[in-house]
């Protein structure tokens, strides 16, 4: 009993810390454990006193949870199931050392050979690890199934080959997204198309049209806002929805994205023929998103329609002209 708590304890605090922090004090908790221990079995040589015992072992592990608590503490999100573990840590962290304690005050020093199962110690004994156990059990097995949950449905809603949302990961952000614009605070759709993307499969392989699609994909990523949301659409065809932005300033977004694009090489492609892209703009104010999706669309069409690589608005005739004159500037801005 002496070693099985705390190695117990060990084992569930560093699975708790590589859960929440990414990485586990291993040297600290080995350390604890040995020095615990050793208290432990140093005490029990000298005398048959089960409450000095008790409290080198209560301490020690509570010193434990308390490494736990500080890994759950520097988690961003929190959900009620994390809040559950964290409050069982702390009450455990406080019951540990108190229960020897209120036992000697109450039965006073507790001899281990003469100690009777209905003594103080030994029910508050049992009491404290079966709550400890069972909510630790219950705890983590939600937290368990919780967390394959998140990585189905995070497998669900990304697309494997780009690493972005897919169509269906981009439209359940976007829904929240569009729910908070309005005519003071709108949003922008682009929609973009990889311009004659079959003819590059064609001409170069499925390997090197996968190449350019995570190619797109990281640019995107690399270039966009951090509130904007991404999404890879099906085949060549992805989406970035910026909130808080006019369509004059989405404009100037997507022609500097455009060129950025363009200037991008891929090994497999000859210089002489750049991958391309061209983009649909829609500003939405607080519209369903398939509306927005449609004028996006339709603007998209206009752009191909218009000689590709470039992009085009709903009724935005004079933001083109506007992005086309300051190109560089754009793009410098942007990086």
């Amino acid at each position: 009993m002496n070693t099985l708590l705390p190695l117990s304890i060990l084992f569930s605090v560093r699975g708790l810390c590589l859960r929440y922090r990414g990485h586990s004090p291993d040297s600290t908790l080995l350390f604890l454990v040995t020095v615990t221990t050793a208290i432990a079995f140093g005490m029990s040589s000298e005398h048959h006193y089960a409450h000095t015992r008790g409290m080198a072992i209560s301490c020690g592990v509570a010193m434990m949870l308390i490494l736990a608590m500080q890994a759950m503490r520097r988690t961003r999100t929190w959900n009620r199931i994390d809040l559950c573990i964290f409050l069982t840590l702390a009450s455990l962290t406080v019951l540990l050392p108190v229960r020897p304690l209120a036992s000697f005050l109450i039965e006073g020093a507790a001899d281990i050979g003469t100690l009777e199962v209905t003594s103080f110690w030994v029910v508050s004994l049992k009491i404290a690890g079966l709550y400890a156990w069972v909510a630790f059990a219950i705890l983590f097995l939600l937290r368990i199934a919780a967390d394959l949950l998140a990585e189905l449905h995070e497998e669900m809603v990304t697309d494997p080959l780009s690493g972005i949302p897919n169509r269906r990961g981009f439209f359940e952000t976007a829904e929240t997204v569009i729910r908070e614009a309005s005519p003071k605070l709108p949003v922008s759709l682009l929609l973009l198309d990889i311009d004659h993307f079959k003819k590059v499969n064609d001409t170069y392989g499925h390997q090197v049209g996968d190449e350019v699609i995570r190619g797109v994909a990281g640019v995107m990523l690399e270039n966009s806002p951090e509130t904007a949301v991404i999404g890879r659409l099906g085949g060549e065809e992805f989406a970035i929805l910026i909130p808080n932005t006019s369509r004059r300033s989405a404009f100037a977004f997507a022609e500097a994205l455009r060129l950025n694009l363009e200037a991008q090489t891929h090994p497999e492609i000859h210089a002489d023929h750049p991958v391309t892209v061209s983009i649909g703009l829609a500003e939405g104010t607080g519209g369903p998103l398939d509306e927005l999706v449609r004028d996006a669309d339709v603007a998209l069409y206009k752009a191909k329609n218009g000689g590709r690589n470039q992009v085009a608005a709903v009724g935005g005739e004079a933001f083109r002209g506007h992005a086309m004159r300051t190109p560089r500037r754009l793009v410098r801005a942007l990086r």
